[in-house]
Order: C-alpha cells, then structure tokens, then sequence
C-alpha cells in the first residue's frame, strides 16, 4: 500500500492503491484532512476548511 507524508507531523499516512488525485485521506496521527495532489510518488496536502459564514461577507459595506 502506498504512503505519503503528512505535512502537519510528518507521520506515514497509507494511500489506498488505486487513489485519484483529489482524493481526501485523514491522518491516522494528528487527524488532519489531507488531499491527494501526487501519485507517483503520493503526495498530500492540507485539505483547507472553508469558512461557513461567507455571508458575513456581504454585510460589510
């Protein structure tokens, strides 16, 4: 099974064999939302939150 490296703590993360890019993975460690960027070799990013009051946004004038 391949594995990548978690950016937050460095841990090993296993990446499922037949994974996409795009594809979200959790680490098993410090329990980040990682996505698949690579494959060959795997690699993974922070998958960012997005903020759930964008609509704060267009209160401000």
């Amino acid at each position: 099974m391949p594995t990548g490296t978690c950016p937050e703590c460095e841990a090993d993360v296993h990446v499922d064999t037949d994974a996409d890019k795009g594809e979200t993975v959790d680490c098993e460690e410090c329990g980040v939302h990682l996505e698949v960027v690579g494959l060959d070799p795997v690699e993974l990013d922070i998958v960012e939150e997005e903020d759930l009051d964008d609509d704060d946004d267009d209160d401000e004038f």
